[in-house]
């Protein structure tokens, strides 16, 4: 399959490393309004750079869209009427509106990129949930240096951007619990941080209700010291994951090495899509987004409960489990 990228930020170098190593799939071009960026990340794959969106389009089969979220939904338009498969990175979009004129639009050629499921650590938890029990409590601690000064100036641009740090890793987050718990996500009510002079949040913290399942309290914090940290009590049991692995029951079952894990997640993402396994539906991306504008709904009202509609039944582990997460790899203390 010929892939094209278009944007050729810090989370393109990623998809172009791991799409070197899936068999199948070839790096063929890349664009970005930076002609300079797109070159130099082509010339390091063996890829050109692309002159115009249209030239990219015209030459591939699968495109990824990894630029301000607020572009999404118009470039997976452009995307879909010219034929090509569409690999979104998340957010699907900034808003729900978005979501559904870019499912109308290219339907089932739609894959939303939560490639966060795709750890080998998540892929492990899930499995071992299968005989915890059934989940009680649910809480995850994450964080991202947001205020960095290295972020592109569009991490902080309420419009591109469509939110802060819950619509930029928040995400991930929703997406986890909703894979890990397999219930429906019926509510949120939380609350966030905007910093003086800003316009978005640099922080949050967020429950989510589940039909038939535990609330998942998770927080958000903007530090330079990462961790990501997300713990499951069951009736025999618990485990927790964190960037390097997965402990269950105090035993550590699971090591890998954070760095290459994250560019693992990648590869193991595109070899779904290639083979038809599952991965993060339209349907899921559209729900995570939701689940963010309904935590910035709650803030609003001051921490309010705010229900979501038609939410989405996550499959169980025995239809959705991730194939060829088992290899283990030496522990690391960097995040991806």
């Amino acid at each position: 399959m010929r892939l094209g990228i278009v944007g050729a930020g810090e989370v393109a170098w990623r998809h172009a490393a791991a799409a070197a190593e899936v068999d199948g799939l070839t790096l063929i071009t890349v664009a970005d309004r930076d002609a300079d960026r797109a070159r130099r990340l082509a010339e390091r794959y063996g890829a050109r750079a692309a002159p115009d969106l249209d030239a990219l389009l015209a030459a591939v089969d699968l495109v990824v869209l990894a630029v301000p979220h607020a572009y999404h939904a118009e470039l997976t338009v452009q995307a879909a009427a010219a034929g090509c498969r569409v690999l979104v990175e998340k957010p699907m979009a900034t808003t729900v509106e978005e979501c559904d004129r870019m499912i109308a639009a290219a339907g089932e050629r739609l894959y939303v990129g939560q490639q966060g499921r795709f750890f080998a650590q998540v892929s492990a938890a899930r499995d071992e949930l299968a005989r915890l029990g059934a989940p009680l409590l649910y809480a995850e601690r994450r964080s991202t240096d947001y205020a960095h000064p290295g972020r592109p100036a569009w991490f902080t641009d309420a419009r591109l951007a469509g939110g802060g740090i819950a619509m930029l890793v928040g995400v991930h987050s929703i997406d986890r619990a909703c894979f890990l718990l397999g219930a429906p996500l019926e509510a949120v009510a939380g609350s966030v941080a905007v910093p003086a002079g800003w316009a978005v949040e640099s922080d949050a913290a967020m429950t989510l209700s589940f039909a038939g399942a535990p609330s998942a309290h998770v927080m958000l914090v903007d530090s330079p010291r990462f961790f990501h940290e997300t713990t499951i009590v069951c009736e025999r049991g618990r485990l927790s994951i964190d960037a390097s692995g997965l402990t269950v029951d105090g035993r550590r079952v699971l090591e890998v090495d954070g760095d290459r894990e994250y560019t693992a997640s990648f590869r193991r993402q595109y070899e779904a899509l290639l083979r038809g396994r599952p991965m993060a539906t339209p349907a899921e991306g559209r729900q995570a987004v939701a689940a963010v504008q309904a935590l910035y709904r709650s803030a609003a009202s001051g921490g309010a409960t705010v229900p979501l509609s038609g939410p989405v039944r996550f499959p169980p582990p025995d239809e959705g489990s991730v194939q060829g997460c088992g290899s283990s790899r030496p522990a690391s203390t960097t995040g991806p």
